[in-house]
C-alpha cells in the first residue's frame, strides 16, 4: 500500500518520516551535521509531516 494521498498525490506521514530519517542516517553515517541544504529540506519535510498528521487526525475525528 502506498503512503500517498490519492487526491493530491502528496506523500503521507510514513513516507515523509522515512525521508526525514534518511537525512539523519546519511549525516550520521558520514559523522557530520546536516548541511545547510539538508537543514532546509529537513524543515520542509517536518512541516509537511506535521500537516499530514494533523490532516489525518482531522479525518479520524
Amino acid at each position: 500500500m502506498s503512503d500517498t494521498d490519492p487526491h493530491t498525490g502528496t506523500p503521507g506521514p510514513t513516507a515523509l518520516n522515512d525521508a526525514i530519517r534518511t537525512l539523519w542516517v546519511r549525516a550520521g553515517e558520514e559523522r557530520r551535521p546536516l548541511t545547510a541544504d539538508e537543514q532546509r529540506i529537513y524543515q520542509v519535510l517536518v512541516a509537511a509531516w506535521t500537516d499530514a498528521v494533523q490532516a489525518g487526525q482531522e479525518l479520524a475525528a
